[in-house]
């Protein structure tokens, strides 16, 4: 028996039908990335770990592998090219990641550490541990919070809002170079396409 479920292309009541949809979204987003790797599925290494499982367990079926596989691969790709920009800069990618959380905030570039965990790409258990290192960089600092005396926010300092600012050029001119083989209607559609997965995916219960 269906269950009626609302996602961003629309309300359904047959589950399975809903399931066939996502699985098309995802398929699309396969290609699309696999494109990127010259544009050979053959060649692209994600493709070999899925014709491997589909050649050892025909009974799986390993289509998610291609997005995982893929996303993942890119990501690590993007960080390490990331992370050699920024170290002349004296950051880490987990420095850069808090700085650059603040400043994107806008005045006056603080939060409470709750936030930051919710807004950057820093796990929970790591935030007081990194607030602490940058702190000592001189790039934040803890204040009082307004609403609530017994708690701290993190602020940017105006060191740390203006490495920031230069760190978040560089980091947009490697992203930009890195998925510089996407053309502009292509990375269109795979950003699309991403986000009709995340979507799907935030909207289920884990």
């Amino acid at each position: 028996q269906g269950h009626s479920i609302n996602l961003l292309f629309g309300h359904y009541n047959d589950v399975d039908f809903l399931h066939v949809k996502i699985y098309h979204a995802f398929q699309q987003t396969e290609n699309l990335m696999a494109h990127m790797t010259n544009g050979s599925r053959s060649r692209d290494s994600i493709q070999e770990f899925i014709n491997a499982w589909r050649r050892e367990r025909p009974d799986l079926d390993a289509w998610p592998l291609g997005i995982l596989g893929r996303v993942q691969r890119l990501a690590a790709a993007l960080v390490r090219r990331s992370e050699k920009k920024l170290a002349p800069m004296g950051l880490t990618w987990e420095a850069f990641s808090l700085i650059v959380t603040l400043r994107r905030t806008g005045p006056p570039f603080q939060l409470r550490p709750t936030d930051i965990y919710k807004q950057s790409l820093l796990s929970s258990g790591a935030v007081t541990n990194r607030i602490d290192r940058v702190e000592k960089m001189g790039l934040v600092k803890r204040v009082p919070d307004p609403e609530d005396r017994r708690s701290l926010m993190v602020r940017l300092t105006p060191a740390g809002r203006k490495l920031a600012d230069q760190a978040i050029a560089a980091q947009f001119e490697t992203l930009i170079a890195g998925l510089s083989g996407l053309a502009k209607k292509e990375r269109e559609e795979l950003a699309r396409l991403l986000a009709k997965a995340l979507i799907s995916l935030e909207k289920s219960p884990e």
